[in-house]
């Protein structure tokens, strides 16, 4: 009987210190996984409802994918866009468009995450870089439109980005919360890299 006891004092003052133990140690808990932006996300915006945004043609709607390529900045820049959306809101550019209901709770859940939205995916830079063949395709696809640079606000070209190095640098060093006139944008940091990296070499064109 005794035994038996002390058996059964031992087992939960094992189970007590282990649960304790694993309480404690929250590095032990293993972190849910992310929603993935690239995987998860750009495929649900680049198909289905956003069909204006990619089929390659010059309208209103800014262009998201054309083909094979998708541009992502073109679409973390209008994250605060989706978050109204899947949250009660409609689509922006009015219709009878909106994403399936599995599709809202992933952006949603994406956003919920937090900055970094891009899965934190850089990319290597290296060689020498000039704004008509790295800076100019990011602007097209990123900057351009009727509510961006070139319609509400100023078109931008080469002479204007040199001059506005300052601006730039500041946006850049800050990922995009800090310096941009027309508020806080989202930058993949692949394109942070390529603009730090073309200031850096003297901003050739």
């Amino acid at each position: 009987m005794k035994t038996k006891i002390l058996i059964t004092a031992m087992m939960t003052t094992m189970i007590v210190y282990a649960l304790s133990s694993c309480y404690q140690n929250k590095e032990d808990i293993i972190a849910l996984p992310r929603v993935s932006f690239r995987s998860e996300v750009a495929p649900i915006i680049t198909a289905g409802p956003c069909g204006c945004h990619n089929n390659g043609i010059a309208t209103r709607a800014v262009q998201f994918s054309h083909f094979d390529t998708v541009f992502y900045d073109a679409i973390l820049s209008r994250v605060s866009v989706f978050k109204a959306w899947v949250e009660g809101g409609i689509h922006p550019g009015g219709g009878a468009i909106d994403f399936a209901p599995n599709e809202k709770n992933i952006i949603k859940q994406w956003i919920d995450q937090g900055d970094p939205y891009d899965d934190g995916a850089g990319c290597t830079v290296s060689g020498s870089l000039r704004y008509t063949v790295d800076i100019l395709p990011i602007y097209n696809t990123s900057c351009k439109g009727s509510t961006c640079h070139g319609g509400i606000a100023v078109a931008l070209d080469y002479n204007k980005m040199v001059a506005e190095k300052t601006v730039l640098t500041t946006i850049m060093n800050s990922g995009g919360s800090q310096g941009h006139p027309g508020g806080a944008l989202s930058l993949t940091t692949c394109t942070i890299n390529k603009f730090k990296e073309w200031i850096n070499q003297g901003q050739p064109q």
